[in-house]
């Protein structure tokens, strides 16, 4: 009887309890430290029409009730860390009790014992316009709900009470409390730190002057994002030019400067891709003319002096002359041409190189050697040293000959007469690095970025006192770069000298037999075994593709146009070839419509044999309908040869995938 007595006495407590807090508070209950709701009542949620019992352990920071703003979910769930701390927290924030209503409601979370106890939270809705710091009791109702629905905060700042007013999408906007009351110092804070002195300062100046201000600035919110802030407004003086008050607008325009800038950037691009484009016609047109005259230059001379020679007695000294001149054109053209094959191979992928032992020291000692009678009958000193002799890497001789023959005639070829050029050698265990040092004419910093490009020689509007198309260069860096190289250019600046370094891997002496067998043992071939079949009209395109696949080991028929490739499918002998590459653009029937034509196949007939169109074509458009019409893979021309082998072996291994 006792227990039931005292059950009944617990339960009434608890009635009088709940009645009590019914009274006092439109919101009260209790949450763990976590922020997970344990129990929650009160009669605000009568108007959301739901059940506060469904809360239960959920977190309260985090229900629907505060997704009025982006920020007010992270306040509240701030008070609450607070609270858990051993705080007691106040904050207002708007509630909202449906889609199209939301009342400011004060919250207070008590913690209810030690830190790792109970936090006891209570709400009471209150009146904004009440609110120290709300813009309503400066009046102009109708004008602040505009202002609210155009997502713009409004502030007022009173200088003679010091107090300012805001709306609360202002403070929403600056990532503060809905109706927190504003000071200086919380907007201050509420500013990007790299920003903060420079609005500080513009307050500070709009204040002292009475003008119009415009800033834009960004806040941190809450969450840690942030946005740009657009503030515009006046202050005021009074007759005797004494500050009176401030008042403003505030607008997000993170989106519009978000724009801007992808628009500066779009600019940027197409005035990029503009200049590129300039610069592509230039260099074509300069480099029509600079052929034109370094070929003409030498082949007048030549057929001057032919001329002459041909129709006119001449004496022993004028004939040894000319045939010296003629000599010397035809030597300087010929140098010219190969310049010109050289770089087309290395477009085309067909330079070869031939690696063995080579030891540096007698190849770049031969170099100097042999550029001596050209320094020499320029008065320039030309010097060669070397910390040691024993230099060995693993190369092709005449393409390192060339590299360095190319970089000390540059070097002589633009140093005024008595200079001097210098050749060093230094090695360490792995690396050689050969430095060609002049104190010619320099490079200007300008220059410097591009000397390696092709048909660049420095400053175009020079006088040019030297022949050359500027591929010298551009074909030493390749070469060097294919021995496992760099080679690098020091200048500083018009007048200055240049200093080129060359910087190649050595062979260790330990493996230098095993090197000299690699001269005779095959070179490794990744095609090796895999048939194809390729398509091409041009002869000369279709014998360099056909050249460079049977050097990496594939076993190739060549087609020369659509109808004798598709016959070719019935005349493999040992199956079906395993890889076709095409041209697109052909006579009679294009590429297109011969990869069609094969895919309408049975596949025990070719009609899945893997395809690569090869097109001079480089538009999206075309490499879709080239996927369309049936083909796998799709490469330009000139074909990078690393990347056509790298595309071949996908396409039979993604072959070969799908037959498992």
């Amino acid at each position: 009887m006792e227990v039931i007595q005292q059950t009944n006495q617990r339960v009434l407590q608890a009635s009088v309890t709940d009645s009590v807090m019914s009274h006092l508070f439109d919101l009260y209950g209790s949450l763990g430290t976590d922020g997970r709701v344990i129990s929650m009542s009160g009669s605000i949620f009568e108007r959301t029409a739901t059940d506060p019992g469904m809360l239960a352990g959920q977190n309260f920071a985090e229900t629907v009730y505060w997704q009025s703003s982006r920020n007010s979910s992270v306040i509240v769930g701030n008070a609450i860390k607070e609270s858990a701390s051993g705080q007691k927290t106040e904050l207002i924030v708007d509630f909202r009790v449906s889609v199209d209503e939301k009342v400011p409601i004060q919250l207070t979370f008590v913690p209810a014992g030690e830190p790792n106890d109970q936090i006891f939270v209570a709400g009471r809705i209150v009146d904004a316009e009440r609110l120290p710091g709300s813009a309503s009791r400066r009046g102009g109702d109708e004008l602040l709900h505009a202002a609210a629905n155009a997502d713009i905060g409004l502030w007022y700042w009173d200088f003679l009470a010091d107090e300012i007013f805001s709306t609360p999408q202002c403070n929403e906007l600056l990532g503060l409390p809905a109706y927190e009351a504003l000071t200086v110092d919380r907007i201050l804070d509420s500013v990007h730190p790299d920003d903060r002195a420079a609005v500080r300062d513009l307050l500070a100046e709009t204040r002292r002057s009475g003008r119009r201000y415009e800033e834009e600035f960004r806040v941190i919110y809450p969450d840690g994002e942030v946005e740009w802030i657009c503030a515009e407004g006046k202050s005021m003086l009074d007759p005797e030019g004494h500050p009176v008050k401030m008042m403003g607008v505030l607008r997000k325009t993170t989106d519009q400067k978000l724009a801007a800038e992808e628009l500066a950037r779009v600019y940027d691009r197409e005035k990029k891709a503009r200049d590129e484009a300039v610069e592509a016609n230039r260099a074509k047109d300069f480099f029509l003319a600079l052929v034109s005259h370094e070929l003409r230059a030498p082949l007048n001379a030549i057929l001057g002096w032919s001329k002459i020679l041909l129709t006119k007695d001449v004496d022993e000294k004028t004939r040894r002359n000319a045939l010296e001149t003629i000599e010397r054109s035809a030597s300087s053209q010929a140098k010219l041409i190969n310049d010109l094959v050289d770089s087309a191979r290395v477009a085309s992928g067909r330079l070869r190189l031939e690696y063995r032992p080579t030891n540096l020291y007698e190849l770049v000692r031969g170099s100097c050697q042999a550029m001596e009678p050209a320094a020499g009958s320029r008065g320039i000193a030309l010097d060669f040293s070397a910390d040691r002799s024993d230099v060995v890497v693993f190369g092709d001789a005449n393409r390192l000959q060339q590299v360095f023959g190319n970089i000390i005639s540059n070097a002589i070829k633009f140093t005024p007469e008595g200079g001097r050029v210098g050749v060093t050698i230094t090695a360490n265990d792995a690396t050689a690095q050969i430095s060609v040092e002049d104190n010619g004419q320099g490079i200007s910093p300008d220059s410097l970025p591009g000397i390696f490009r092709q048909f660049s020689q420095g400053e175009l509007n020079q006088n040019r006192g030297s022949t050359g198309l500027g591929l010298g260069l551009s074909i030493a860096k390749i070469l060097a770069e294919r021995h496992g190289g760099t080679i690098d250019v020091e200048s500083k600046g018009i007048g200055e000298g240049s200093k080129f370094t060359v910087t190649l891997p050595l062979t260790h002496p330990d493996q230098r037999v095993a090197e000299t067998h690699l001269e005779t043992k095959p070179v490794r071939r990744p095609l090796e075994g895999i048939t194809m079949l390729i398509v091409e009209d041009d002869p000369d395109s279709r014998e360099v593709l056909t050249l460079f696949l049977e050097q990496n080991g594939a076993k190739v028929t060549a087609a020369t146009n659509a109808r004798t490739a598709f016959s070719a499918l019935n005349g493999f002998t040992n199956g079906l070839p395993d890889v076709i590459i095409s041209d697109l653009a052909m006579p009679e029937e294009d590429g297109y419509s011969l990869i069609s034509r094969i895919r309408s196949l049975e596949p025990e007939k070719g009609g899945t044999i893997p395809a690569l169109a090869l097109s001079a074509f480089a538009t999206e458009e075309s490499r879709t309908k080239a996927f369309e019409a049936g083909f796998q893979r799709y490469s330009t021309k000139p074909f990078e040869p690393d990347l056509l082998v790298r595309e071949v072996l996908n396409l039979v291994n993604d072959k070969a995938k799908a037959g498992a």
